[in-house]
């Protein structure tokens, strides 16, 4: 592979036909700094080199590129490589390294050339999605009661109790109970109740609000992050891992996006059961059908209870030492 004075710019015709030679090229796109963009249509990349100087972009947002440290050959320094999947999109990435290039020519430094860049072709490449904070702290929630559960029930059963991916009334649903796991950062235990279902017991079952505290933990040796979670939860299963995995999925957590998940939490207090009963202020589907007139016009029902200084419950097995008892 040589590298040759780079033309001013390559329209889509010559960018494609650099894709079916079949061997790698590379362009000198820039002296000062030096920029190389290289093109390779084995891996379908397209890659931009220039010595390490600076911070580094922010990129890991995007599915489709990676910046690595690299080392050239007969040459100390390091290299920043920023690389881009252009499967289907030979041009589009090309683009992108062009304007780099040009912002490193106009006298941007790496970082900025890059962001900038990005900012002005945002829609080239795909952004990955994280799940909202409420959804992060809503599974982060429910996995330390399956955690817990895993510890007193067989795996099988354990999964089969947790309910919250398969979109059911309640998150688990035990032998004798069910429960539905809300989680909150605040100093109260108030939570966001997202129906008028969710706090309704079924029919000749008890319902327990589970209340679990979390805050972020900074450095704290104690602290875990979503992943860190996934993964211990993980490792305890031998036959329902697929299962597991399935229900991850369902709930929008993709392993690949592990890394946009750096926050790290600890408890803040001992999770709390609440007994859903008639004196618990829930707003359900059948009060409402006792007060609102025209109730089926009603749709969309969302409130915030806090449950504070609400006498709380002794949590039925298996639940019984993951919530604190009553004093």
């Amino acid at each position: 592979m040589s590298e040759n004075a780079h033309p001013k710019h390559l329209g889509p015709g010559t960018v494609e036909a650099y894709f079916r030679a079949g061997a790698p090229a590379a362009f000198t796109v820039c002296d000062d700094p030096e920029a190389i963009i290289t093109i390779d249509p084995a891996r379908v990349e397209l890659r931009l080199i220039t010595p390490a100087a600076g911070s580094e972009p922010e990129v890991t947002a995007f599915e489709r590129i990676a910046l690595r440290r690299v080392l050239r050959p007969s040459d100390t320094r390091e290299w920043f490589e920023l690389a881009v999947d252009a499967t289907d999109r030979h041009y589009e990435a090309y683009m992108l390294m062009e304007s780099i290039a040009d912002q490193l020519r106009s006298g941007g430094t790496f970082r900025r050339s890059v962001s900038e860049s990005l900012e002005s072709l945002k829609d080239l490449l795909t952004k990955r999605r994280k799940l909202t904070d409420e959804k992060v702290s809503g599974l982060i929630g429910e996995l330390l009661v399956l955690d817990h559960v895993l510890g007193v029930h067989d795996e099988e059963a354990a999964i089969a109790a947790w309910l919250g991916p398969l979109a059911e009334q309640h998150d688990f649903g035990f032998s004798d109970f069910d429960a539905e796991v809300k989680t909150t950062l605040s100093e109260e235990r108030s939570h966001v109740i997202g129906s008028d279902t969710q706090l309704e017991p079924v029919p000749g079952r008890p319902l327990h609000l589970i209340s679990v505290q979390i805050t972020r933990a900074g450095a704290a040796a104690e602290g875990f992050s979503l992943p860190d979670l996934i993964t211990s939860v993980r490792a305890r299963l031998d036959n329902a891992t697929r299962t597991f995995n399935y229900a991850l999925d369902r709930l929008g957590w993709d392993d690949g996006d592990a890394d946009l998940y750096r926050t790290r939490f600890q408890l803040r207090s001992t999770p709390q059961a609440y007994l859903v009963d008639d004196l618990f202020p829930a707003i359900t589907s059948k009060r409402l059908d006792e007060v609102v007139p025209n109730r089926p016009f009603v749709a969309g029902v969302s409130y915030r209870v806090d449950v504070t200084h609400l006498p709380y419950a002794s949590a039925p097995d298996p639940l019984s030492d993951f919530c604190k008892e009553p004093e």
